[in-house]
């Protein structure tokens, strides 16, 4: 009898022959609380302001995460930034808009200047 799939890694099949939609929804819900406070932030603000990109500095992120009950830390979040979602900050400090969330759920933008990440909303 013939196999259907050939053997192209030592685990037989590759990462992209196995990934599927449950696969990415269990993934995503796997990570850890910060991380996904997190991304539904950004995302908010992406949503609401028609924003296909957005830069924030790990101290943006901390301001706004540290309005949510979760126990964290500056240097969890530049691991997350840095580490799991592999982004490279800015090598200079320059000027971007900041944004801030107030305690009613609204955004507003402000200039400021710092080594932002860049997010883009396919991300």
């Amino acid at each position: 009898r013939k196999l259907y799939s050939k053997h192209q890694t030592r685990m037989w099949f590759t990462a992209d022959q196995i990934e599927t939609p449950a696969l990415k929804r269990l993934v995503q819900n796997n990570r850890n609380r910060v991380e996904r406070e997190l991304a539904g932030i950004l995302l908010m603000i992406m949503e609401d302001h028609d924003l296909e990109t957005l830069n924030l500095c790990p101290m943006d992120a901390y301001n706004a995460i540290s309005k949510s009950r979760l126990r964290f830390d500056l240097t969890q979040i530049r691991n997350i930034l840095k580490k799991e979602w592999k982004l490279v900050n800015q090598s200079n400090s320059n000027r971007y808009q900041k944004f801030l969330l107030w305690g009613d759920g609204t955004t507003t933008f402000r200039e400021a200047k710092g080594r932002y990440f860049t997010i883009n909303k396919n991300f």
